[in-house]
Formats: structure tokens, sequence, C-alpha cells
């Protein structure tokens, strides 16, 4: 009787902790949600970068007017961006007629992208690890100041952040139920995501990989499972390739024709592209996108061959550590929130990722943690075999928080042990 007294209280414990937990995390959300959406109508109009966010803005306005899909050239069909972005934009578009406000009303939804990504995140990090470690990874994500420069920039960075958690809690449910419904469910996400940001596309298939030989799954399922994510996938895609197939006169572009830029910019060792915007100015002679790709391809290529062949050393430390290192030290910072100075936001940048270095030592044999390392080496590697970015590395950083959190959790819990021995 005693016993089950005990087991009964033990349980309303629980529940009210698992009450609070929600409580805090309904909190967090709402009022960070809240505090963007001020942000946006008193400075949303400051944060105009004056560059892809233009690009973004006027593909937009073509594509809800005119029913044209372009970039950068209103002339020719775009084959160097996919339409996720400006095809959300165009809708609002539509709807307000006012390109001013079509930006302002973005941030706002941004602003819901970020909140609705963070929930997500809290669902995977608590099956990863706890509910309390989930609680902390939310909660260091909406203090980290570049995530609220990501809903202020008109940008793809709120929206492949969505688009990421979601991935990666589907790959999570699918290993625990591995149905066609969850197969299902995640090739539609998977190519949700592409659409939003093409450099996502393998990840994918590094988690199949990773599923057939580390995962205690019976591979006749598992196959199973992958056939019908990859159906869902390629007829998601279908009505992409069939669009570049008829606007480029028969070339087969699974993604985007857009890699020559990223290779050549990516060639200057231990600097940023803002660092030599002038000469920039000085690559292009004509305003053709498709030209200008493949001489910024076949430059890239020379660049490279010509640098590994007479500095060998400096090209092989900036293709290898430089890169990573500007990958995940950059911070993406590029305007000051109000009150916010940018040493807080490096600061808080390289603490957060300490705690997540010290985290992922501890925890990275737990197998949703190898699903995020796989993710982290994919995308790493990408970016410096092409251009290392902090733009690109932002929406990585509220997974470094789950494993930042992981390790708070764990110091504070052996501090009490002692304390209650």
């Amino acid at each position: 009787m005693y016993a089950d007294s005990g087991r009964r209280g033990l349980d309303r414990l629980e529940g009210v902790k698992e009450l609070n937990n929600k409580k805090w995390l309904a909190v967090l959300l709402l009022g960070a949600f809240l505090l963007k959406c001020l942000l946006v109508l008193l400075h949303g109009g400051d944060y105009d970068y004056g560059s892809d966010d233009r690009g973004y803005l006027e593909s937009a306005r073509i594509l809800a007017e005119e029913g044209k899909f372009t970039y950068n050239d209103p002339d020719r069909p775009t084959f160097f961006i996919t339409p996720a972005l400006p095809g959300v934009l165009a809708l609002v578009y539509k709807a307000t007629g006012s390109l001013t406000a079509t930006a302002q009303i973005f941030r706002i939804l941004q602003a819901a992208m970020v909140a609705v990504a963070l929930g997500l995140l809290f669902l995977a990090a608590r099956r990863i690890f706890n509910e309390r470690t989930a609680l902390w990874t939310v909660a260091i994500s909406s203090f980290y100041p570049p995530l609220w420069l990501m809903s202020l920039f008109i940008f793809t960075e709120s929206m492949f952040l969505l688009a990421l958690i979601l991935l990666l809690y589907t790959a999570l449910r699918a290993m625990e139920h591995p149905t066609g419904r969850w197969a299902a469910a995640f090739g539609l996400i998977w190519a949700a995501a592409v659409y939003v940001r093409p450099t996502i596309a393998l990840w994918p298939g590094l988690i199949f990989l990773y599923y057939l030989y580390g995962a205690k799954l019976p591979w006749r399922r598992l196959v199973r499972c992958g056939l019908i994510a990859s159906a869902v996938f390629v007829l998601c895609l279908t009505p992409w390739w069939v669009r570049n197939y008829e606007a480029s006169g028969g070339h087969f572009i699974p993604l985007t024709k857009a890699g020559g830029n990223p290779l050549l910019l990516g060639t200057y060792p231990f600097t940023v592209p803002a660092l030599f915007m002038e000469e920039q100015k000085t690559w292009h002679t004509t305003n053709d996108q498709w030209i200008n790709d493949e001489q910024d391809t076949a430059r890239a290529k020379e660049r490279i061959k010509e640098g590994f062949a007479t500095k060998p050393l400096l090209y092989t430390a900036w293709y290898t550590v430089g890169k990573f290192a500007l990958f995940w030290g950059d911070v993406f910072y590029w305007m000051a929130l109000p009150g916010i100075p940018l040493v807080a936001a490096v600061l808080y940048h390289y603490l957060l990722l300490a705690a997540g270095v010290a985290g992922l030592r501890r925890c990275w044999r737990l197998p949703g943690a190898q699903l995020i390392l796989l993710l982290f080496g994919y995308l790493s590697l990408l970016h410096m075999i092409y251009l290392a970015h902090s733009r690109y590395s932002a929406p990585l950083m509220p997974l470094v928080a789950m494993f930042a959190a992981a390790y708070i959790t764990g110091r504070l819990d052996r501090k009490r042990r002692p304390a209650a021995s």
C-alpha cells in the first residue's frame, strides 16, 4: 500500500514537472514571438540588406504579376534559386499589392516559423534526451541573437530552419516507427526542404545509410521505407524538373544551376566575400546568369588548380581548417539588434559552441545525436568545398544548443548529487 501511494506521489510530481515545463515552453515561444513582432513593427524596415533580399522580393513581384519565375534578370527564367521563398512572398504580395507591406508581413511570418521550429526542436530534443534538456534547448536558442536576425532579413534561413527541424523530427519518428506513413511524410518534408535550400538534398541519403548499417531494423522494411520516401520525393520534385527542362531548352537541372559563384567565392583564402565586393563587380561581362555561372565555374577551377600548385600550404589550410573554422566560427550578425552590440552576439555564439562541443563529446553515441552529427559533417564538408558562410551555419545553431543543453543539465545534475547524498 505504501509502495503504491509513493508511486502515485511520484507520478503526480512528474505530472506537475511536465506541466511546468510546458508552461515555460509556451512563455519562451510566445514571448520571443511577440517581441520579434514588436521589433518588426518598430524597426523591420531598417533590416534591408540590399542583396538577396531585394532579389527575392522582386522575383516575387514578377511571379505574382506576370507568372514568370525570374531572379536578377526579369527577361529570363531563372534556374539559380528554388521557388519556395519567392513563391510564399508572391502569395503575400498578391494579397497586399505592396512590396513594403509584403516584407513586413513576411518578417512576422518568419518569426512564426522560428517559433514553430523551436517547438519542434523541443519535441526532437525530448526524444533524444529528456524534457528538461529540451526546455533548456529552446531557452538557449530563444536568446541567441542571430536567430532574431533571421526573422528580420528576407533570406531563406527562417524557412530552412523550420524545414530542417521538421525533417529531423520526422526522421526520429520514422526511426521509432518505420512505417510507410512515416516514410511518405519524410519524403514530403525532404522535398519541401530542398525547395527551400537545395544543399540539404543528400542528407536523407546519409540517414538511410546510417539506418542500413547502424540501426537495428529489418533491412527489408528499411528498403521499403526508403523506396516510399524516395518515390514521394521524386513525385514532389517532378514539376520543378519539368519546368527546368522546358524553360532551359532541354537541360536536366535537378536542383539549381548556381554552383559556379559560391565555388569561385570560396577560392579566396582566409577572407569573406564582403571584403572583395569591388573585385566581384568585374567578373561578369554579360547579364546572362547561365553564361556567368559557367564562367565562374571555369575561373574557380583555374584558381583552385593554380592555388594548390603555387601555394599548396595556404590552400590546403584554407580548404581544411580555414573553411571549417569560418563556417562554424563566423557569427551571422550582419546588422545589430537594438541594444545588443556585436561583442555580445559573438560571446554568446562562442559560449554556445563551447558548451555544444562539450555536450556532443558526451552524447554522440545516442542514435538521434548521430543523425545530427551526420548533418553537421555533411554540411561542413559541402561548404568547405564551396563557400563557408555564417548564413549557412546559422540554422544549425539551435541543434548545437541541444548538445549545449545536455552539457548544462548534466553539470547541474552532478552538482546536485553530492548535495543530495
